[in-house]
């Protein structure tokens, strides 16, 4: 794979952003084997998937602490990693436009630089933890662009989970607990993701595949199941639950199980 970090200025954010990028290229397989030369068409379009960090952390968290790049490079797929601070995904009241810059301006920019496939079908949007809910949200506001959303260890109820007390929410910034909570966000309906599917269903909106999968002995694993109890009477869900808790343990086991799932064109090596 080829890895490339970048920072660029986003009119969105209204400040410099950053973001990981890994993108199939020939390996030494590829060379001792003559495997890799689909990954040389000049015509080729990438498939890609918007891989999104959690709370505390960065563009960088992904290539750290999982193995998204072999993963990536097996599946010929490009992965994109923003980073998004502790915004939950969403246009904070008094912080920058996250909704945006990750739904509009960011795939609008990197499609300008690199090989990156615009259709629907080949675009999907996944992450974990805090970036679970933000696939979520994002792949919900805009369903026209993604073919498929994913949660790992999702805070599909987010709003209950910061109006709580729990020690992960205690420990938070409070600058950022009031970015994200503040009056607008708060009385915005579409940031309740039960809300925002009854509304792209009400408008006839195509939605993507929808995908959760969290860990039985995760501290928000109740949230995930009540969730799913009300939103799989709304729309088809795949859930799947396997043993494990809120860690890169799970995490980079069970992208392995995300990726084949997604709908992806390249053949596994």
């Amino acid at each position: 794979m080829a890895h490339i970090q970048m920072s660029f200025y986003s009119n969105a954010l209204k400040k410099n952003a950053n973001v990981m990028i890994f993108l199939p290229t020939q390996d030494a397989d590829d060379y001792l084997f003559g495997s890799g030369n689909a990954k040389y068409d000049p015509n080729k379009k990438y498939q890609t998937l918007y891989l999104l960090h959690g709370s505390y952390g960065d563009c960088t968290d992904w290539g750290r602490l999982s193995s998204v790049e072999r993963y990536a490079q097996q599946h010929c797929l490009a992965v994109v990693m923003p980073s998004a601070e502790n915004s939950s995904y969403l246009n904070m009241d008094y912080g920058e436009a996250y909704l945006d810059y990750i739904g509009r301006e960011l795939p609008a920019f990197l499609r300008i630089m690199f090989p990156l496939s615009e259709k629907r079908e080949d675009t999907f949007i996944a992450g974990l933890s805090m970036g679970g809910y933000g696939a979520w949200r994002v792949g919900l506001e805009y369903p026209e662009q993604y073919g498929a959303i994913a949660s790992l260890s999702g805070g599909m109820q987010m709003r209950k989970i910061h109006s709580g007390h729990s020690a992960h929410m205690d420990k938070m910034d409070k600058n950022y607990q009031a970015a994200v909570n503040g009056p607008r966000n708060t009385a915005d309906p579409r940031n309740d993701l039960l809300e925002l599917l009854k509304q792209d269903l009400a408008q006839g909106r195509q939605l993507p595949r929808l995908y959760m999968t969290c860990g039985t002995e995760d501290f928000i694993f109740p949230y995930n199941e009540s969730f799913y109890e009300e939103a799989a009477g709304l729309a088809p869900i795949t859930y799947v639950k396997h043993p494990g808790v809120h860690d890169w343990v799970f995490w980079d086991t069970y992208l392995r199980e995300v990726m084949d799932w997604l709908p992806l064109a390249g053949e596994k090596v």
